[in-house]
């Protein structure tokens, strides 16, 4: 069945070149009149396309590992497949591409030979230079790990279908700032700079995969696994550059949590309730950093948890397949799980009555005095605390077709599917516009 596939794929490149997969319609199109019959192979050859893996793999050379460990985590995150699946793709991708691993785990391409090999598998740190820029792929030069602009496709009737927006939520951030990974891979930044937390606006900034805004100071993913922090550091919270591997980032109140390639965790900044021993905790495939905790999602829907929990705000023990945690403040904690719907992290309280009505919920973000919710129709939904306590469903926007959103603490951000940015004060006090919400000039 492999070779029927790499023979499709390999005729595709041969007969019209690399550029054909830059257009989903037509290689789709090819691959059904090269494999009629491999549906389900060619379901999942599609799928890996219109994240972008071929270029990705293509350009890998030294980054191999890093590229080909954060596509299987893409794979299985976004089209909800098991990770068999996802290396049984990256495995056809690679042989077409040249690609291969020999028994002493030298990577190397096929027709350069063993004797050339590119990177060990147990590559040290030193093997990527911080200042060595990124590939580029394709005519647009995007950055190697940018992911192309989304399509909006509501779907329904797919459990697992809550990991659908998280690619791209990565892109975009906000606490009292806004913060975003433009299609070129810079990292544009808006709103009150007192600590320098905008200041992505540099050379070093670029090629960025994912951003993070914490308190007053914002971290970014570089396409290397690299990591770099500005702004406020009083706790070391922006004390990431001897970080390596990353694949995905998260900040809290004053301390970042980084996930490793191989699941492990590393963390810095504020350590007063035990929010950074998380050195121990293995096979985590997402984080979120609070205010004083850390949680981590397992491969499995269980989650980790690390911090202060003097008032039970953390219990999460009686939670299963849990897809993200939406983290306000203490006490006002939800969980997303993968059937779209939202549950209650830790005390009883009068949350579990307000979320009721949240059904088909594709991403969740949260700010101190409000929760939003990503339906799978695009449409955002509310549910704020400015002005009652038990919380009241906000009906002031009214945005279609979003793909992402980033809740910061006076104001959201929400990424539309044609490629734009839009943003909304949230506070009654309109003197708390610093300028946040300017963000619509981006190009995503």
């Amino acid at each position: 069945m492999d070779d029927k596939i790499i023979d499709a794929l390999t005729a595709i490149r041969d007969t019209y070149g690399d550029a054909v997969f830059y257009n989903l319609t037509t290689a789709k199109n090819i691959l059904n009149d090269l494999a009629p019959t491999l549906r389900k192979e060619r379901i999942q050859v599609v799928n890996f396309l219109e994240i972008g893996g071929y270029f990705q793999l293509k350009y890998a050379e030294k980054l191999y590992p890093i590229v080909r460990s954060r596509l299987s985590a893409q794979l299985m995150e976004t089209f909800a497949v098991d990770e068999s699946v996802a290396e049984w793709v990256l495995n056809v991708f690679s042989l077409v591409l040249g690609y291969n691993i020999t028994d002493d785990g030298a990577v190397y391409r096929t027709e350069d030979g063993p004797s050339k090999p590119i990177i060990m598998k147990e590559h040290p740190a030193s093997a990527v230079r911080r200042d060595e820029k990124s590939p580029y792929i394709g005519p647009e030069r995007r950055p190697l790990m940018t992911v192309s602009r989304p399509k909006f496709a509501p779907q329904s009737g797919q459990p697992k279908q809550a990991y659908i927006n998280r690619r791209f939520a990565r892109r975009i951030s906000a606490d009292y700032h806004s913060v975003a990974v433009t299609r070129d891979g810079q990292a544009k930044s808006a709103g009150p700079n007192s600590e320098g937390q905008c200041h992505t606006n540099t050379y070093d900034w670029r090629d960025m995969v994912a951003v993070s805004a914490g308190l007053q100071f914002t971290i970014g993913l570089r396409a290397d696994g690299t990591v770099l922090g500005v702004g406020r550091n009083d706790f070391g919270q922006t004390n990431v550059k001897d970080w390596t591997q990353i694949t995905e980032i998260s900040a809290g109140a004053r301390h970042t949590v980084g996930l490793r390639a191989d699941g492990s965790l590393l963390a810095c900044g504020q350590n007063r309730y035990g929010e950074c021993k998380i050195s121990h905790w293995r096979n985590v495939v997402h984080i979120v950093a609070g205010q004083n905790c850390t949680f981590g999602i397992k491969k499995d829907g269980r989650v980790l948890v690390a911090g202060n929990n003097r008032n039970g705000d953390l219990q999460v023990s009686h939670l299963e397949n849990v897809a993200d945690i939406g983290y306000g403040a203490p006490g006002r904690i939800i969980a997303l799980l993968q059937d779209g719907t939202i549950a209650r992290v830790g005390r009883e309280n009068h949350m579990r009555r307000n979320f009721s009505g949240w059904k088909n919920v594709r991403q969740i973000s949260a700010a101190p005095d409000y929760f939003a919710g990503l339906l799978e129709n695009g449409t955002v939904r509310l549910l704020a605390y400015f002005w009652e306590d038990s919380g009241v469903e906000a009906a002031t926007i009214d945005w279609r077709e979003i793909v992402a959103i980033a809740a910061g603490r006076h104001h959201i951000i929400g990424w539309k599917a044609n490629g734009s940015l839009t943003a909304a004060m949230l506070h009654p006090d309109i003197s708390r516009n610093k300028g946040q919400i300017n963000v619509s000039r981006w190009e995503m």
